[in-house]
């Protein structure tokens, strides 16, 4: 779920909404550019560095130095450590004069080993003093030879610099002209242009994700945005066009803003993709199609080995083979659960693209595999929070007879308050309070024993405590008060335990009838024990509904399309089959490979399984050799020889488990070549269970909230329930001028 104000949502939920907006930032970029060879200076400071100008890195304070007003020593510019690397960009060990001339200018190279094709640069200067020089001149070479020079002056603290050449295999960049007596500094190089496409240029755009709880398969993280492009910009037959320029893997990011009632416009975290295509051309229109980062792995993974290795290694082998280019931080862009460092298998991956290898991994490790709004990959457990959470004992330190918890874990939907002995709430108005009945039934949650004074605080605080069966990750708890009078206390503090282990202590203030309050240490967690702070003079605190969501979004008949909700419900679960497989190797070594080659280099794929792999080479040499399970990396001499490989091969054998679970049903199948012990088939066996037995999925049309994500446990309207919980498996969002979206949920309980 995205961060959004109150006013948002408030104003979301409105019959009539306001306008909706949307910005694309595309980027005609190289994106292999960046990972091409390594800058090189005529002089560089000390503190200088290249390293962190290749991606957009996200730079701390300034450093102190011997310029002009850059030692300022004003508490804010920094002294440079003594003994530490600085990660600083690019600092010329030149200086300008009193004109802002150089007697020498700086200039940085770049070599390529490949050829390159991107449309220009854009260069970022010195974003954290808002300094620039004030003019740059680009050299393009090709083979040795100048092919485009342009020099541009500078007038903020980005740049960019178009370039007429079709390829480059080098690039110089000098500094010509600075302010007084200052070295020109660089903090970051885009090989390419960023474009951005607002509301007057956009025809329509579509975003769908579709992650699979039990990673059975691969996600869908698609978007699509079609632009109207009556110069024929993106055509592929128009010479004059930047459609070559346009890279298959460019960054794009899509991010949606709404009109808030007070005239302002608030933006959302933007949605990052790369290009997956050429952007298509058709009636003065452009469409371009973009995928999440794992939509983009479809390189082949070979190198896997076969002996006992995690599965958190595994993954990250896969993920560096894949060769990803570095997040705005300088790290790498995934995050696999440390989890996974306690899964082991002695299987091997097969030769498959990267993506479907990991769609193994998580798989076997009972994970989610999915990339977030950053683009940046994960593999994590999935357990839905609200599975088994409503099981559980709730207590307290004091409450009124009439009060109860029963309705508290579903929710008070009680239109009526009861009439009792407190300040204004003996009105007998006729419209919200009753007079309570002889009989204790009824929806009333709990209603505290403590009464505040007169100054609104408790003597002593009620509290409450819930134990729960099994333990559960709390990223999120959410508590709502007296919905009928709207009141509520003034904060509520919330501590978590892990059995007699105290996990965290959150306090939040409360300014509406439902509070959230956040905890990303509440992990196992086993109990939850929660204070209420104050309230209005003479009253009692009053819990209606206390859940376990990321949001107070609910699809409910008000935004939900007329007629559009489709509900299926899959078949009782009778059992899980889950294969665990074994390799037997064969006792006698026969012939993986026999061929007669000149290339010095030689990659080869075996039939299958092998192992105690020898090499022998005739009429040449081997120089070096990477073995793998399913293949071999050779580097050989040059000229012709002839290369025999002999190893054992291994049969693969499976053995299927079955874990029942109700009498009749249908039978679920689930194989994976990386589930080699009981202890996986187990696991396996019980989350894919876990997850079956929620039989009621739900489809609607509905009126389109940027603000919801795949995975977030929303409130969800039927026919026959007013409010339940369901997991998001399906969003798509569309905008051709307004929003619209489809939705595919889970119900939970």
């Amino acid at each position: 779920m995205k961060s959004v104000s109150n006013a948002y949502k408030a104003s979301m939920k409105a019959m009539l909404r306001n306008r909706s907006y949307v910005r694309i930032t595309f980027g005609n970029v190289d994106t292999t550019a960046a990972t091409d060879g390594e800058w090189e200076s005529n002089g560089a400071a000390s503190i200088s560095e290249f390293e962190t100008v290749d991606y957009a890195y996200q730079y701390g304070d300034t450093y102190a130095a011997l310029e002009l007003n850059r030692w300022a020593l004003d508490g804010k510019t920094l002294i440079v450590p003594t003994g530490e690397a600085v990660q600083d960009g690019f600092i010329s060990s030149l200086m300008s004069d009193a004109e802002g001339n150089f007697s020498t200018p700086p200039v940085i190279t770049r070599e390529f080993s490949l050829k390159h094709i991107f449309p220009g640069l854009t260069l970022t200067f010195d974003t954290r003093q808002q300094e620039w020089p004030l003019e740059v001149t680009a050299d393009f070479y090709l083979n040795g030879e100048v092919v485009d020079t342009q020099t541009v002056p500078v007038t903020s603290v980005q740049a960019t610099i178009t370039t007429t050449a079709t390829e480059v295999d080098k690039v110089t960049i000098t500094f010509d002209r600075c302010l007084p007596y200052r070295r020109p500094r660089l903090e970051n190089v885009l090989y390419g242009l960023n474009v951005q496409f607002v509301n007057k240029d956009i025809v329509s755009t579509q975003q769908k994700h579709d992650v699979d709880p039990l990673s059975r398969r691969l996600p869908t993280e698609t978007m699509q945005f079609t632009i109207l492009d009556y110069e024929h910009k993106y055509d592929p037959d128009n010479p004059a066009g930047i459609y070559a320029y346009v890279d298959k893997n460019s960054p794009i990011e899509i991010q949606f803003g709404y009109e808030l009632p007070d005239g302002s416009v608030e933006w959302l975290k933007p949605d990052n993709y790369v290009l997956n295509a050429k952007p298509s051309a058709q009636n003065n229109q452009a469409t371009f199609n973009g995928t999440g980062l794992i939509g983009s792995l479809t390189g082949t993974f070979y190198k896997s080995k076969l002996g006992s290795k995690s599965l958190y290694d595994m993954a990250e082998e896969v993920l560096l083979d894949a060769e990803l280019t570095l997040t705005e931080q300088g790290t790498n862009p995934w995050e696999i659960d440390e989890a996974l460092k306690d899964m082991f298998t002695t299987a091997a991956l097969p030769i498959d693209t990267h993506m479907n290898c990991l769609q193994l991994i998580a798989h076997a490790a009972c994970c989610r595999l999915y990339t977030d709004d950053d683009n940046i990959i994960h593999i994590r457990p999935f357990g839905v929070t609200v599975i088994g959470i409503y099981n559980g004992v709730w207590a307290d330190n004091g409450h009124v007879w009439f009060s109860e918890w029963d309705t508290v874990d579903k929710g008070n939907t009680a239109e009526n308050t009861y009439a009792t002995f407190e300040l204004n709430r003996w009105t007998l108005g006729g419209e919200n309070q009753i007079i309570l009945p002889d009989s204790n039934a009824g929806q009333r949650g709990y209603i505290s024993e403590a009464i505040t004074g007169a100054d609104g605080s408790f003597s002593n605080p009620p509290v409450f405590t819930k134990t729960f069966d099994v333990p559960h990750d709390l990223p999120v708890l959410a508590i709502r008060f007296d919905t009928v009078l709207n009141e509520f206390p003034g904060a509520v503090q919330v501590k978590y335990y892990h059995d007699d282990t105290l996990l965290d202590t959150q306090t939040a203030a409360i300014d509406s009838v439902e509070v959230y309050v956040s905890s990303n240490l509440a992990i196992e967690c086993t109990k939850i024990e929660v204070t209420m702070i104050g309230n209005l003079p003479y009253r009692r605190a009053r819990v209606t509904k206390v859940y376990y969501r990321e949001t107070d979004f609910t699809l409910d008949f008000t935004s939900i399309g007329e007629n559009s909700q489709k509900i299926s419900k899959i078949d009782e679960l009778k059992s899980v089959s889950v294969a665990r497989y074994s390799y037997t190797a064969s006792n006698d070594t026969s012939t993986l490979f026999e061929g007669t080659t000149t290339e010095t280099e030689l990659h080869v794929e075996f039939s299958g399984l092998a192992q105690d792999v020898q090499i022998s080479v005739s009429g040449g040499t081997l120089v070096s050799s990477n073995i793998y399970a399913r293949a071999a990396d050779l580097v050989l001499s040059s000229g012709t020889k002839t290369v025999t490989i002999t190893g054992k091969t291994l049969t693969e054998n499976s053995v299927v488990v079955s874990y029942p679970v109700a009498q009749s049903g249908e039978i679920d199948k689930e194989e994976n070549p990386l589930i080699t012990n009981d202890t996986m088939c187990e696991a396996l066996a019980n989350h894919v269970k876990n997850y079956l037995q929620m039989r009621n999925t739900y489809e609607a049309s509905y009126r389109g909230n940027p603000e919801m994500e795949v995975g977030d446990i929303i409130g969800l309207q039927t026919l026959y329930t007013d409010e339940m919980d369901a997991l998001i498996l399906v969003d798509e969002i569309t905008f051709d001028g307004s929003l619209s979206g489809k939705m595919t949920v889970k119900g939970l309980i």
